[in-house]
């Protein structure tokens, strides 16, 4: 099976349809005031409504869901109130929880009708105790995704790598791994780590919240 590719922090319409017609499995956009990709509602909704039109050549698998390339909404401890008015608004598929959310808050998620499935808990690796946080996140059946710890208050978009040595006994077929993930990169990724999929922002783009078709290609390319 083909490594899935999440390309996250994706702000306007022309690298959303960059990132598809290159072959991009989902689409990440941050709904977080502090970050420098961070996104309205209303950009979101017009960007996701056009490339839900886009036809695509098969159809797209992304955690057992099938249909066209899927968007994620990137969350950081948010209100569970403002959270659902953007999910609803915008029509986002999955739900990605960067922040330091309790499995008590993912239980207020599908107690409010989201499925675990359609959930994604990111989890900041620093050292060998934050395995029993993915492990916690586990019980709570939701899909998990690795990134790099790189301080309190910050929550990924680093482009920093952390010590897969770490992740070595984890069975990573069901996980994504972020962090420093780059074209140099993700072909080791894939034929060592072997990863459900992988998550990248900064390190294919020009700046913050702009990407680089050429090294989006790359990355494709190397992902084969």
């Amino acid at each position: 099976m083909a490594i899935k590719i999440k390309i996250c922090g994706i702000t306007n319409l022309e690298d959303a349809i960059n990132a598809v017609e290159l072959g991009a499995d989902c689409l990440g956009f941050v709904f977080y005031k502090n970050s420098k990709r961070n996104i309205e509602i209303e950009n979101a909704k017009k960007i996701i409504a056009e490339i839900n039109n886009i036809s695509l050549n098969s159809e797209k698998n992304f955690f057992g869901k099938k249909g066209g390339v899927f968007t994620a909404g990137v969350f950081v401890d948010a209100d569970l109130t403002d959270l659902d008015k953007i999910i609803r608004e915008t029509g986002i598929d999955i739900i990605q929880l960067s922040g330091s959310e309790t499995p008590d808050y993912i239980a207020n998620l599908k107690k409010n009708g989201y499925d675990e499935r359609n959930i994604i808990k990111a989890v900041h690796i620093h050292n060998e105790s934050d395995i029993d946080r993915v492990h916690l996140y586990e019980s709570s059946r939701v899909n998990i995704l690795l990134d790099t710890y790189a301080g309190r208050g910050i929550y990924g978009g680093t482009g920093t790598v952390f010590d897969w040595n770490i992740i070595k006994n984890l069975d990573l077929s069901d996980k994504i791994i972020a962090g420093g993930v780059s074209p140099a990169n993700v072909n080791y990724i894939n034929n060592n780590l072997k990863p459900y999929g992988v998550d990248l922002s900064s390190k294919i783009e020009k700046f913050p919240g702009k990407k680089d078709y050429n090294k989006m290609k790359l990355l494709f390319d190397n992902s084969k």
